[in-house]
C-alpha cells in the first residue's frame, strides 16, 4: 500500500526517524478503508522522502502513492501568477495596468483595478462562488464554466470595498487572470502554462483541469465523510486559475526547487513581493503566495481546498526545505501535517507562541454574552457561556487573557469595546500575522418580530447583478426565503430587520423614511452587501 522514497538526510534527523515521524503524523490515514494523503519532502532541491497513505480510490481499492495525481486547490494560484509574470517579463503587460485594458467588459468602480490588485486579493471584487450560491446553486450543484464565471464577475456593479483599501481573500481576481493570459498570448491558458511553465521545469504530471470530464490516469478521487461513511466529493466544474491544478507531490517539489534556483528568472522574486494597501501598509500576501514567518523562520506557502481535496505546499528558504502534502479527504488538515514535519526537521525553530491565559471571571464574561453585528457584512456573532468560558456559537471557545483580550484560536484575539460603565458596545477581531482585514462588531439586541412585522418583508426580491429573484414569505411565525425548489431557508431573527440565513450569511432589510421596506440585502464574509429590490 505504500510507495516509499528515502534519500540522504542531514544528521539532525535520520531517514528512519523521518519515516517514523511521518507515519505518526499520517497515522489516521494509513488504512485501506479511508482516503488519505501523499507527502513529499526535499532538502536542497533533492527529494528525501515521498510516501502515500490511505486510498486514492475506495471503490477499486487503489492506494495513494507518491505518484498519485491529486488536485491542488488554491495552491494553484502561484502558477496562475507565474503565467502573468512571464508575460510581464515578455513586455506584454505591466502589473499596474488597468484590468479593463484586457477585460473591457469589467465595470468601472471609481478607482482603477490593476493586475497587481487581482494577484494580491486587494481588488474588492466579490467572491464568484458566493455569487453563484446566492443564485441558488451552492458550489458543486451545477457545472460552472470559465465563461459563466467571467459573466457573473463582469455583471457586478459594486465592490466589497474601495480598490486597494483592504486585503480580503477572493477567488474572483485569480479567476480573471486566465482570460487575460489568453487574450494577450493568443493561446489557451492550459497550453500556455504547459509550454512556458510545466514542460520547461520537468513537471510532467501537472496539468490544469480545464475539462473535468477528461480521464486522468492515476488521479485520486476526493471524498467527504457523512454519517453513513465516505462519499465522493469531486469538483465538477470547468473553472481553473484560482484552483483546478492536477499534479503530484513530486512535481510540487520540482516547482519549489525551480523557484529556489531562479529557473524562471525574476518570477521568483516577484511572486514573493508583498502587497501594499492604499494606506501604505504591507501585508503578508504576495502574488499567489503567503510570505510570512513560522516559529521565527521565513515560510513561503499556500494552502488549498476544492471539493474534498485538501493541500499545502511550503518552503523554508533558510533551511532549503520544502514540504508538499496533498490529501483527498475533506477532513484532512495538511497545513498541520506539514508543520509537524517541519517541527521535526528544523532543530532551531523558536518555541511555539505562548499566551498568558487566566481563569475567566464569571461576572466579567457574563456581561459580554449576546449578539454582535459585523459592521461590514452585517453578519452575526452570538456569544454565550459554555462550561465557564465564552464561546462563539458554532465556533471557537474564547480563552481569557491577562491583558483583557480573549484568544479565539492559535493566535487571533477578540477585544471588547466598552462604555464607561463597562457594558460592551462592540468588539474587534485582531487577526495574527498582519492580516489587515480586522473585523469590527457592534453590540446588538436580539429581536423577536411579530407576525405582522414579518409580513412587511414578504414579497419577491430581484438582484440584477446575479439575475435572480428570491421570494420571502411569513409562515407560522417565521420568515422563509426561497428561490426555487431545494433553496428554502428559514431565517432566524437576529437584530432589528435582520436575520441569520445559514450558509447565505445574513439577510437584512432597509426602509424608507416613512417605514416601508424597500430593499433586501445579503451579506457574508466575501460578498459584503448584495442589494435586492422589490420585483413587480
Amino acid at each position: 500500500m505504500k510507495k516509499l522514497l528515502l534519500l540522504a538526510l542531514p544528521a539532525a534527523l535520520g531517514a528512519q526517524d523521518l519515516a517514523t515521524t511521518a507515519d505518526k503524523v499520517f497515522a489516521q490515514w494509513n488504512s485501506t478503508h479511508t482516503p488519505g494523503c501523499a507527502v513529499g519532502v526535499s532538502r536542497n532541491g533533492s527529494p528525501i522522502f515521498q510516501r502515500g497513505y490511505g486510498m486514492a480510490d475506495l471503490e477499486n481499492g487503489t492506494p495513494i502513492t507518491a505518484s498519485t495525481i491529486l488536485e491542488s486547490g488554491s495552491v494553484a494560484k502561484q502558477f496562475t501568477a507565474t503565467a502573468v509574470l512571464l508575460l510581464v517579463g515578455d513586455g506584454k503587460l505591466r502589473l499596474d495596468d488597468d484590468v479593463r485594458k484586457y477585460i473591457p467588459e469589467l465595470a468601472q468602480y471609481g478607482r482603477t483595478i490593476t493586475i497587481r490588485h487581482l494577484l494580491s486579493h486587494t481588488s474588492g471584487l466579490r467572491e464568484w462562488t458566493d455569487l453563484v450560491a446566492d443564485q441558488g446553486y451552492p458550489r458543486g450543484m451545477r457545472v460552472t464554466s470559465q465563461p459563466d464565471l467571467l459573466d457573473i464577475i463582469v455583471r457586478q456593479k459594486a465592490l466589497n470595498y474601495p480598490v486597494g483599501d483592504f486585503y480580503s481573500y477572493t477567488n474572483s481576481g485569480f479567476a480573471l487572470l486566465p482570460t487575460i493570459v489568453e487574450r494577450i498570448s493568443g493561446m489557451p491558458f492550459a497550453r500556455f502554462s504547459t509550454e512556458r511553465i510545466f514542460r520547461p521545469l520537468g513537471m510532467t504530471n501537472t496539468r490544469w483541469r480545464d475539462d473535468f470530464t477528461t480521464i486522468v490516469p492515476r488521479r485520486a478521487q476526493a471524498y467527504s465523510r457523512r454519517a453513513d461513511g465516505w462519499h465522493l466529493d469531486m469538483p465538477f466544474e470547468q473553472v481553473h486559475g484560482p484552483g483546478g491544478l492536477l499534479t503530484t507531490v513530486g512535481d510540487w517539489l520540482k516547482w519549489n526547487d525551480a523557484l529556489d534556483k531562479r529557473s524562471l528568472g525574476a518570477v521568483s522574486d516577484s511572486l514573493l513581493s508583498r502587497a501594499t494597501l492604499t494606506n501604505g501598509r504591507s501585508i503578508p500576501y504576495a502574488m499567489g503566495l503567503n510570505n510570512r514567518t513560522y516559529r521565527g523562520t521565513i515560510e513561503w506557502a499556500h494552502s488549498g481546498s476544492t471539493a474534498g481535496y485538501r493541500t499545502y505546499l511550503v518552503r523554508y528558504p533558510k533551511q532549503a526545505l520544502s514540504i508538499a502534502v496533498m490529501c483527498n479527504a475533506a477532513g484532512a488538515v495538511p497545513t498541520s501535517y506539514a508543520r509537524e514535519l517541519a517541527d521535526a526537521l528544523i532543530p532551531d525553530l523558536a518555541p511555539p507562541a505562548t499566551f498568558d491565559t487566566v481563569t475567566a471571571d464569571p461576572n466579567r464574561i457574563s456581561r459580554y454574552t449576546g449578539i454582535y453585528r459585523d459592521d461590514r457584512t452585517r453578519e452575526v456573532a452570538d456569544l454565550f457561556i459554555d462550561r465557564g468560558q465564552l464561546r462563539v456559537r458554532g465556533g471557537a471557545m474564547l480563552r481569557a487573557l491577562r491583558d483583557g483580550d480573549f484568544l479565539m484560536d492559535a493566535a487571533s484575539r477578540l477585544r471588547f469595546i466598552t462604555a464607561a460603565d463597562g457594558a460592551p458596545t462592540g468588539a474587534r477581531v485582531l487577526a495574527p500575522d498582519g492580516d489587515t482585514l480586522t473585523w469590527t462588531y457592534a453590540a446588538a439586541t436580539r429581536w423577536q418580530p411579530t407576525e405582522t412585522q414579518l409580513t412587511a418583508f414578504a414579497g419577491r426580491w430581484y438582484q440584477p447583478e446575479i439575475d435572480v429573484t428570491w421570494t420571502a414569505r411569513a409562515e407560522k411565525g417565521a420568515l422563509v426565503l426561497e428561490q426555487r425548489p431545494g433553496t428554502r431557508v428559514v431565517l432566524v431573527p437576529a437584530y432589528a430587520d435582520a436575520f441569520e440565513a445559514g450558509a447565505y450569511g445574513t439577510v437584512w432589510f432597509t426602509r424608507e423614511k416613512k417605514g416601508a421596506v424597500t430593499a433586501m440585502h445579503l451579506g457574508a464574509s466575501r460578498v459584503w452587501n448584495l442589494v435586492f429590490t422589490r420585483a413587480r
